[in-house]
């Protein structure tokens, strides 16, 4: 019984250490005491980290809240939000649009680039969803996502590190805020946590794994078009 009674007691006590502050924004949240997720961090650090924001020297490009338009025009420009990030792609028919004066009344920051990574941080189940911007054409944001441009590594490895299991760990311990308004700060994201050793191997492995999910998508789209033939099939029976 007593055994045990210490064995409880040091569990606390490794959980309370967890809530000492170690940076100016300390935020106190039963999250950063979870064990699965302190276990994790140690050993990261144990072995050596780096954190996101030693590779992000320039301030996060936070969007807009837009005027949409209620039908796209010719001119008129897509906004990419939430809806429109799905696993690690922009579907740009989610995008709703504002008018082309408004665009050209943002912030050039605000103005996509190619190469920017995009990362969803309000919005509940929405945050810590991120993707490579690399389309044609005029684009921005919405007020829920943010543009970050990385120097000394490359998007296409920042957006795999957001996106591996260990930075959707350190993004569901970041958000904090009231159910269903949560959200994930800047500060929060620049001390996301790897392990250094990935910084030798990152950018291989990312491009490995991005020209197997384009392989997939060629496969997928095909799949996609041999049902569809099967279903006007059974259309051609109605004639």
């Amino acid at each position: 019984m007593a055994k045990k009674a210490n064995q409880l007691a040091a569990r606390a006590f490794t959980s309370s250490l967890a809530l000492i502050a170690t940076n100016y924004a300390f935020r106190c949240d039963a999250k950063f005491a979870d064990a699965a997720v302190l276990e994790a961090l140690k050993k990261v650090e144990s072995a050596g980290y780096f954190t996101l924001g030693d590779y992000l020297p320039q301030p996060f490009v936070k969007g807009i809240q837009p005027d949409y338009l209620d039908q796209p025009t010719d001119d008129s420009v897509p906004i990419i939000s939430t809806l429109a990030i799905q696993n690690l792609e922009i579907n740009e028919q989610n995008c709703r649009h504002i008018a082309r004066e408004d665009f050209e009344a943002l912030d050039d920051e605000r103005k996509l680039r190619k190469g920017d990574v995009l990362l969803t941080v309000d919005g509940g189940v929405s945050i810590g969803k991120p993707c490579l911007f690399n389309l044609k054409g005029d684009y921005s944001i919405d007020s829920h996502v943010v543009a970050l441009r990385p120097e000394g590594l490359s998007s296409l490895a920042l957006v795999y590190l957001l996106a591996s299991p260990l930075g959707q760990m350190q993004f569901r311990r970041a958000e904090s805020g009231a159910s269903g308004q949560t959200t994930v700060t800047e500060d929060d994201v620049r001390r996301f946590r790897f392990p250094s050793a990935l910084l030798k191997s990152i950018d291989q492995t990312a491009e490995h794994i991005e020209a197997g999910r384009r392989r997939i998508a060629v496969q997928r789209a095909k799949l996609q078009a041999e049902e569809m033939a099967l279903w006007k099939a059974l259309d051609d029976l109605e004639g």
